[in-house]
This record gives structure tokens, sequence and C-alpha cells, in this order.
């Protein structure tokens, strides 16, 4: 009895430490591609980890009207047969305007050069997108 109480809480909270996880794995993604790119300034870790978060907020910021459309229809469907259909478009710009933003910040802060920063770019891009989608497609089981 114990345990089965507490697997309900992990299937509410379950998806949250998994974004959590994702989000040091990204940090920690970003790490190993700045080093194997020879990025020229601030990779040390604690740059590395609040350029991250600074990117990871960009991207939830570009992201958010897709991500609380997604959130608002789950919320009116929570007992039905509701499929979600996403807009292409929508997505479409959304990720193009996240990569050229990301692309660019990334150069800023740690001068790797275009090329670079594109690879790297692509790198972290898999973490923050996952967690956003996991953040907000479960937001509604806690509630």
């Amino acid at each position: 009895m114990f345990f089965q109480d507490n697997l309900t809480e992990m299937e509410k909270f379950g998806p949250f430490i998994i974004a959590a996880i994702m989000i040091f794995g990204g940090i920690i993604i970003l790490k190993i591609g700045l080093a194997i790119t020879k990025a020229e300034s601030k990779t040390n870790f604690k740059w590395v980890a609040i350029s991250y978060l600074i990117l990871y907020g960009v991207t939830l910021f570009v992201s958010t009207p897709m991500l609380l459309d997604m959130f608002l229809f789950e919320m009116e469907c929570m007992g039905d047969d509701c499929y979600y259909e996403t807009d292409g478009g929508l997505i479409g710009l959304s990720v193009i305007f996240s990569t050229f933003l990301v692309l660019n910040l990334i150069n800023i802060i740690h001068k790797p050069g275009l090329a670079r920063s594109f690879i790297l770019t692509l790198l972290i891009l898999g973490p923050i997108i996952g967690a956003n989608v996991l953040i907000f497609s479960n937001i509604g089981n806690v509630m």
C-alpha cells in the first residue's frame, strides 16, 4: 500500500524530474561541445551553466505561444479522448526563430565562430525542446 500511493505521486512528478535531468544534461553537453569546438571565452562551468539557462529562457519565451496552446487544449480535454493537432507553421517558425537566437547568443557569449555555434546549437536544442514539451504537457496532471 505504501508504494502504491507513492507510485501515483511519481507518475505526477516524474516528467518534471526527467525535464530537470534533461536541463542538467544539456549543460554538460554544452560544456563538452565548447571544449570540442575550442571556444575562446567563458568556458568554465559557471559561465556555461549561466549561458545555458539564458538560452533555455530565450527558447522558452519564443515557444511560449505554442506551448500554452498545447497546455490549454489539454486542460479542455481532461477526460475525453481528444487529439491535439499542432500547427505546422507555428512549430516551424518557433524552431527557426529559436535556432537563430540561440546560434547568435552562443556566438556572442562564447565566441566559437558561426559554424561551430551552429553545431553547438544543434547539440543543445534537443534537451531544451524535450524539457519544454515534458513540462508543458504534464502541467495539467499536477493540478
